[in-house]
């Protein structure tokens, strides 16, 4: 028991006897003006800065502690790096033979400015310039010798201002919290890194290592980013950057964990792996607040969702994509998006502001969209412009900037419809063309959506098959260029309200004709230089009208309109030899019509030449029947005379037969 007390003190001993050398040591060896003459000169000359430094202290075990370190900028006005103290640690058993070897720095609340100048540059970009390779380090005449193993950074801030952009304010950023720590480290190999930060809303940490930073930098690193809050986020960017961002008043949380790897030099090939989660990640459109879930994963050149979502109140869209060659051109994408009931009126909708200002605006394009896409969207219930719409289906292709609509169905109003359409996005102002089909839709749900003005004027059954090509966005444009044909077929319905159907009736005068039933109102239509040339045919019970002619598309009206009125209702506006002269052979009044003015204040006229016409036809059918009667009808029995038939043929030559 006594030998090993007895070896005990001994060791203790030794290493009372170690430290005090090493204490003494330290006091030749390391002194406050020998760190000064040391650090100074050689920061300065790496740094082409000044630098600034305050109290040196030295001791055994905090090692060397320099205080109130600054580095001014290159222009010597302000300063870039600032730290309330930096401590140098030392080996041990190098200061036995004379030598003093610090391998440790620890920077404590270092301060950084980080400036993009007007130029794009920054204010550390000469020190990030290629240099020739640093010779390996040297022992100083006053015996210390930096050969830094270990660097530590500690309550960090990091100033971030933006100069480059022509506003009157710069964008001002900050992060706080930063602590780096770095160890091992070796200029031509790996060493583990590990960096932590915060911004406004989030807390960041970035967890690998780095490799070979004396030649080619390069890092193998994963960035953690836990329950990011968006709305903090946003409040915490400069506003300049973030005006139409807080507009949508965005909330929410994400998760983020990102895989860097590669030399960075390339950092657009640095981002290898990651994924974001979503979590009810809100913002305000159109008067709503839908939110998205999920997560997006990104592996290799590769950017997918899972189990996405988009929510607004009890609606819900499920949505799937692939992005692939993110690093490439162009981008592939296919995306399928889904939902039992959801409602698109509040995205569609255009805003009072928007509405009024829609004249002034340029017309878009030529675009040049480097992405290859294919994608579905269906929709069990909706609605455009207040009208349900079930079983709505788009199929959609974009190549070479050429958008193709494969496939849009859905019912809607009692029927259906089906269109396709292909859209050129590289063109200015875009050209397009389509072919649509109507099948069996109530014509008064349609007016009343698409028309509002004349709604309750129209009812039937509709079906309609047109071509239409275009180039432009904008209503002159659109009215401009626009053209195409087609036929239309309404069955069982009316014309009724104001408009043409009630001046008809005001300039017959006939009540009866404020509601104009039918049983078949079809025709065909083309659309030529801003103008439909329409031939149609109204077949009712108690009026048969047929419009031919123009309506423009800026509502002018050119129509022939002739109509032919049922007996009752001839009989009510002519009477005496002037209604035989109008009427047909089955009693039905004959009025040529023509209309001008606008749909809204149309103008009915008769058509003096049709009158002229019909008068004329009349007349030979009345003589004709006059001539048979008194001069060429036969008498029972007797032969057709030479002299008669010779007559005959003379008066149908007359009469154009």
């Amino acid at each position: 028991m006594k030998k090993t007390l007895k070896i005990t003190g001994i060791i203790f001993a030794a290493i009372a006897v170690l430290f005090l050398v090493i204490a003494v040591l330290v006091k030749l060896l390391v002194t406050p003006e020998g760190v000064r003459k040391t650090v100074l000169p050689l920061a300065e000359k790496k740094l082409q800065r000044q630098v600034q430094l305050g109290e040196v202290s030295v001791s055994i075990f905090s090692g060397i502690v320099l205080k109130k370190l600054t580095v001014m900028e290159k222009t010597g006005a302000d300063p870039f790096v600032q730290a309330e103290q930096v401590k140098l640690k030392y080996r041990f058993w190098p200061l036995l033979t004379g030598r003093v070897v610090v391998d440790q720095v620890v920077l404590d609340t270092p301060k950084i400015r980080v400036i993009r100048l007007p130029d794009g540059t920054f204010n550390y970009s000469d020190l990030m310039a290629k240099k020739e390779p640093a010779p390996a380090p040297q022992t100083t005449k006053e015996g210390i010798n930096l050969l830094i193993s270990r660097v530590a950074l500690l309550k960090g801030a990091v100033h971030y201002e933006d100069r480059s952009k022509k506003t009157d304010q710069p964008f001002i950023y900050d992060i706080t919290g930063v602590e780096v720590n770095a160890s091992d480290i070796a200029m031509d190999k790996q060493f583990p890194l590990r960096v932590k930060a915060m911004v406004p809303g989030a807390s960041m940490e970035m967890d690998g290592k780095a490799a070979d930073v004396g030649k080619k930098p390069a890092i193998d690193v994963v960035i953690t980013i836990k329950e990011a809050d968006i709305k903090k986020l946003a409040a915490g960017l400069p506003p300049q950057l973030t005006a139409k961002i807080r507009a949508l008043d965005p909330s929410g949380a994400v998760n983020v964990r990102l895989h860097l790897a590669g030399p960075v030099s390339a950092p657009k090939e640095l981002l290898k792996a990651g994924e974001v989660k979503l979590n009810n990640v809100a913002f305000t459109t159109s008067g709503q607040r839908p939110s998205l879930s999920g997560l997006l994963v990104l592996k290799g050149s590769q950017l997918s969702s899972q189990d996405l979502t988009l929510a607004m109140g009890a609606n819900k869209l499920d949505i799937k994509f692939t992005v692939s060659n993110l690093l490439g051109k162009p981008l592939s994408v296919t995306s399928s998006v889904s939902a039992e009931r959801f409602d698109l009126e509040p995205f569609l909708k255009k805003s009072k502001k928007a509405t009024a200002a829609e004249g002034e605006k340029p017309e878009p394009g030529p675009l040049k969209i480097p992405v290859r896409a294919t994608g579905t969207f269906q929709l069990g219930q909706t609605s455009y412009k207040g009208l349900p719409v079930a079983g709505l289906v788009l199929r959609y292709r974009l190549a070479d900037n050429i958008l193709n609509i494969d496939e849009l169905k859905g019912k809607v109003a009692g029927g259906s419809f089906s269109d396709t359409a292909r859209v050129d996005l590289g063109q200015k102002g875009f050209t397009y063309s389509t072919t649509l089909a109507i099948q069996g839709v109530k014509a008064d749900s349609l007016v009343a959506a698409f028309a509002p003005k004349a709604a309750g004027t129209v009812f039937g059954t509709l079906s309609l098959n047109a071509q239409l090509a275009g180039k432009g966005t904008q209503t002159a444009a659109i009215k401009k260029n626009i053209n195409g044909q087609g036929t239309y077929n309404i069955s069982q319905g009316k014309l009724t309200g104001s408009g043409l159907v009630q001046s008809l009736a005001q300039f017959l005068d006939l009540e009866q004709l404020r509601v104009v039933q039918f049983e078949k109102f079809a025709g065909s239509f083309k659309i030529v230089n801003g103008k439909v040339v329409v031939d149609s045919n109204v077949t009712g019970r108690d009026v048969h009208i047929t419009p031919k002619g123009t309506a423009g598309l800026d509502s002018s009206l050119d129509l022939s309109l002739e109509t032919r009125l049922a007996p009752q209702l001839t009989s009510r506006i002519t009477r005496g030899e002037l209604g035989k002269m109008i009427t047909d052979e089955k009693g039905w009044g004959v009025l040529p019509l023509k209309v001008k003015g606008t749909f809204s204040s149309p103008r009915f006229q008769l058509d003096v030449s049709g009158v002229r016409q019909q008068l004329k036809q009349k007349g030979r059918e009345k003589l004709e029947q006059t001539i048979q009667e008194k001069l060429l009808k036969k008498k029972e029995g007797e032969s057709q005379r030479p002299e008669k038939e010779l007559l005959e043929k003379g008066l149908r030559g007359i009469l154009g037969k």
